[in-house]
């Protein structure tokens, strides 16, 4: 879930640090005519793309757009947090983009329409006035295409705060919107018109893959927030969906074949688990109609090449950090479909956690995380970008960058540090 007190405590405390005071002045657009009359616009910080248009880079608030009658399948996820799980996506592009669940609402005119484009920014990363510029932009092109309201969705625990900015700039330039929060501390701090707070995992902003009438409830409830008079408006959805309970045991139900006495190398650990898993992902393809891999070039084999070039002889050079960031990515999505594609039900979180705990791949990812945490800053950052805390039990710091795409340390990060420097100079 998303309540605090389902965090780790580090992941509670970066959380926490990442309240900032509300954007000014506040904006609010009242609603002129019946939710069933407005056409919308379907915005997520998800950084969702189809493959082969650009990625999202690490520090970027710009958007890509999603023509309304192009199919989702092709939709790829260039986002940079490592903490949320991805396999909802997989499972059901609408967890995420619900527009399979808004064209049903314009077919039965619960709304009265659907604009021609829809919107994808990366939430991760970034301070919320760093976007600024791109959604006031983006509000001129929402008028030309009618559209009445946006519906905003975001994954990561940085992507409330992205949210926020998106609506809070969206309304000050006319438009309405509405959408769900992931973290309610964050969005009753920010103050944005209006946001649905929902109790569910990373990754999962409409709650349950596959479950229509679940998802419907979940976006009527927070169309209904359009009916209120005045903001800012923070409300409870108030149904959970099923968690995996994250302090449970570490063991999970997938068993991998144990390295065979040949499989010294990093390189022949993870052909061999390659092997493993291609019957399983070619399944997982087949029955999905898609995948999620495509960021890189690469194929598999290639990807887990590279990986294990560095692991094998650390007197090479390490791998290009860009390639190597969207290789690992069309891994971990290689690895998920897999994963996922076996007999069981896997609960949100799960089958990232087989990939951690259970597969060479996530060993040696950690190998990679823990070097580039050892050094400077600029490498720590990049530590981020391999493995989520949780996996690590650490935190890599709360610094975001800002406007200007400067590094900042955030607020509430640094009232914290001087406050214990203050303790300590008064212990002393």
């Amino acid at each position: 879930m998303v309540r605090l007190s389902d965090l780790s405590t580090f992941d509670r405390d970066h959380v926490l640090m990442k309240q900032l005071p509300p954007l000014e002045p506040f904006p609010w657009v009242s609603r002129s005519r019946p939710v069933s009359e407005m056409t919308f616009a379907i915005i997520t910080t998800a950084g969702l793309h189809f493959r082969g248009e650009q990625n999202f880079e690490m520090s970027d608030a710009s958007y890509r757009a999603i023509p309304g009658e192009e199919d989702t399948a092709r939709l790829v996820m260039s986002h940079v947090s490592t903490n949320f799980d991805r396999s909802g996506f997989q499972n059901d592009v609408n967890v995420v983009f619900p527009l399979d669940r808004f064209r049903e609402l314009a077919a039965e005119g619960v709304i009265g329409g659907l604009a021609s484009v829809h919107y994808s920014f990366m939430g991760g990363g970034l301070m919320p006035d760093a976007y600024e510029t791109s959604v006031r932009s983006l509000a001129g092109l929402l008028k030309r295409d009618g559209v009445d309201a946006a519906f905003i969705t975001p994954v990561c625990p940085n992507c409330t705060r992205a949210t926020c900015a998106i609506a809070h700039y969206l309304e000050s330039e006319g438009v309405m919107t509405t959408g769900i929060a992931l973290i309610r501390e964050n969005a009753e701090a920010l103050k944005p018109p209006r946001l649905l707070w929902v109790s569910f995992p990373f990754g999962y902003p409409l709650g349950k893959p596959g479950d229509a009438p679940f998802q419907r409830r979940v976006i009527e409830a927070s169309l209904d927030l359009l009916n209120r008079p005045a903001g800012p408006v923070l409300e409870d959805f108030p149904e959970d969906v099923p968690d995996l309970d994250l302090e449970r045991s570490e063991t999970c139900p997938v068993n991998f074949a144990q390295p065979s006495k040949e499989a010294t190398t990093w390189r022949a650990r993870l052909a061999n688990e390659r092997l493993l898993l291609q019957p399983w992902y070619e399944m997982s393809v087949r029955r999905r109609g898609r995948t999620t891999v495509g960021l890189s070039d690469l194929s598999i084999d290639q990807i887990l090449d590279m990986v294990a070039g560095w692991l094998d002889d650390r007197s090479q050079k390490l791998p290009d950090t860009k390639a190597f960031k969207f290789g690992i990515e069309d891994a971990k999505a290689w690895y998920g479909e897999a994963i996922s594609a076996q007999p069981g039900d896997y609960a949100p979180g799960q089958v990232e956690r087989v990939l951690y705990y259970e597969t060479a791949f996530g060993a040696a990812l950690k190998e990679y995380f823990q070097h580039f945490f050892a050094g400077d800053e600029k490498t720590i950052i990049f530590a981020r970008l391999i493995a989520p805390r949780w996996a690590m039990k650490a935190s890599t710091g709360t610094a975001a960058v800002d406007r200007h795409g400067n590094l900042v340390e955030q607020p509430a990060a640094k009232a914290m540090r001087e406050a214990q420097q203050h303790a300590a100079k008064a212990h002393d």
